[in-house]
């Protein structure tokens, strides 16, 4: 059967049956601007995988040789794989720079792996806009376990909380980051911490800094849960998940087993029943706001051209006449928005 001409719907209807090629094109037109309002509307209804994976980390940290060994591992588990790796976007087409033909090699040709590069189209963090919805056509088309590898931009990878349910936030000794490690933020969205090239000698000593900052940071963490369990009939007032950290080389393939081991453990202290439904929640009403937001841009950006609606606001910040704060109320009140 050819995909190319399906509409979304009959499309989706072909996913959920198990059709590879009719998943991919249906990703297609979630990164098409054109269409992927009707896309997304055709697969919203879709699950989501038994568990999502993310992968981020600084430029260099080994993120795409990680990637390949742990596909490899759930493999071994019978587990069916999705891979959605967000790579940057040409400027002319859109599309990823990078692409999936010089990653994973070895495992492409696998029937029980989805490898799919996403341009992240300079979406905000690191994240392809389209990824949400991707997710849920991997879930739908039958793949148990779904990694999304980010660019690896450094200090705005955190959007990936909305998306993943394990953060695994990947780093290398020797890169002169250990201070700066501190002001990343990452203490906050990391689920585990891999070190990745482990047997260097600087590698245990990188592992002692995060777990001394970890082990600062375990109130703020429980804080934060309690704060997301607040409105439920039975919040989470239980200890909050210590994020471990696992030495690994990625290269030489070995202690790949301990990272399953702690990204098993997380999605169990995730399905505690209290915590589940406060998490469902919070991750739903993220995502409303950033699909709004979208929204709001898409409609907006064409009334600040000169000449229309509200182009004259932006000769008036031009003028000093309003403030860019002032500016923003005046937009939020225009009706043809």
């Amino acid at each position: 059967m050819s995909v190319v001409n399906e509409t979304p719907v009959q499309l989706a209807v072909a996913c959920q049956h198990g059709d590879r090629r009719a998943a991919s094109r249906l990703i297609s037109l979630l990164e098409s601007p054109q269409s992927a309002r009707a896309a997304s509307e055709a697969v919203s209804h879709f699950p989501l995988p038994r568990q999502t994976i993310g992968l981020t980390g600084p430029p260099g940290a080994g993120k795409s040789t990680l990637l390949d060994y742990a596909v490899g591992l759930y493999r071994a588990r019978n587990a069916t794989v999705g891979v959605l790796a967000v790579d940057p976007s040409s400027p002319f087409t859109g599309g990823a720079l990078l692409g999936d033909r010089i990653r994973m090699a070895s495992l492409r040709n696998d029937p029980g792996v989805f490898i799919r590069s996403m341009g992240s189209r300079g979406a905000s963090g690191g994240m392809a806009a389209a990824v949400s919805d991707s997710l849920r056509v991997l879930g739908a088309n039958g793949y148990d376990i779904v990694f999304i590898e980010t660019v690896g931009a450094g200090q705005v990878e955190t959007e990936i909380v909305n998306l993943a349910d394990t953060v695994c936030v990947i780093q290398v000794p020797g890169l002169g980051d250990d201070i700066q490690l501190m002001k990343m933020g990452v203490l906050e969205i990391a689920d585990i911490f891999v070190v990745n090239k482990g047997d260097k000698p600087e590698a245990q000593e990188l592992k002692l800094q995060l777990e001394l900052a970890l082990e600062d940071n375990a109130g703020e963490r429980c804080r934060a849960l309690r704060q997301l369990g607040k409105g439920f009939a039975h919040s989470y007032s239980g200890l909050p998940w210590t994020p471990p950290v696992i030495l690994l080389s990625a290269l030489q393939s070995n202690n790949g087993e301990e990272l399953m081991a702690a990204c098993d453990k997380h999605l169990e202290f995730l399905q505690q029943p209290a915590l589940s439904a406060a998490l469902k929640y919070d991750r739903i009403k993220r995502e409303l706001l950033w699909r709004a937001g979208r929204r709001f841009e898409e409609r907006l950006a064409p009334q600040l051209e000169p000449g229309a609606g509200l182009g004259t606001l932006v000769e008036a910040c031009q003028r000093g006449e309003f403030s860019l704060e002032q500016a923003v109320e005046k937009m939020l009140e225009f009706r043809s928005l």
